[in-house]
């Protein structure tokens, strides 16, 4: 199998010191001056063993209680095929995304079977007539040939996002899909194993 295939790239995260200062509020371990001073970097060292004690149990206390998940963000890079990114719509709460024009690149080269996850899979008939099409329409744009290359696209078609979400977000994605039967699923599952904090995302208890 040739090409390119599903890929993840963590680019940046952020947000855990002051989430789980903010868990600790209610508690009375926390103030305003402690939000201030940590947002500098200062954090005082007995608040950070405490909360090396406190996040995984928070983490695990689903069902609203684990608010400090909420708060810690992550940017991923990832180029997946259209049927995976049709399913992670669904996750709306804590999600973002921007996306590469996919007409854009289509316009522009053409279509090869790089272009999708599974190559082997994709006719090359389904290429030639969609790449005709292409081809036509740049030469001559019409309503009737967009649509059909849009209506026949295979689902297979890679396309990468910028997802920003949160570890809560992430939590509920892990423990849905970790054994679903899509491999672009558990491909996920288990890049989120490698995220900074994953322990946190993946810590176990009954989900309610």
């Amino acid at each position: 199998m040739k090409g390119r295939t599903m890929r993840f790239a963590l680019l940046k995260y952020e947000g855990y010191t002051l989430a789980i200062l903010g868990a600790m509020l209610s508690k009375g371990r926390v103030n305003y001056d402690t939000l201030i001073h940590a947002a500098n970097g200062d954090i005082p060292k007995d608040l950070q063993d405490r909360s090396e004690k406190l996040a995984p149990k928070l983490a695990c206390a689903d069902g609203g209680h684990n608010k400090l998940l909420e708060q810690l963000q992550y940017w991923l890079a990832i180029d997946a095929p259209l049927y995976f990114w049709k399913q992670l719509d669904t996750y709306r709460i804590g999600v973002s995304k921007s996306s590469e024009s996919t007409m854009f690149r289509m316009w522009k080269n053409g279509l090869t079977k790089d272009d999708f996850e599974n190559p082997d899979t994709i006719y090359t008939e389904t290429l030639e007539k969609l790449n005709k099409d292409i081809n036509d329409f740049n030469n001559n744009p019409s309503q009737d040939k967009f649509m059909s290359i849009i209506s026949n696209l295979p689902d297979g078609f890679l396309q990468t996002r910028l997802v920003n979400i949160n570890a809560k977000s992430l939590r509920n994605i892990y423990f849905q899909r970790k054994d679903h039967k899509l491999t672009e699923w558990r491909k996920m599952c288990g890049f989120i194993e490698t995220l900074p904090y994953s322990h946190l995302i993946t810590a176990g208890k009954e989900r309610e």
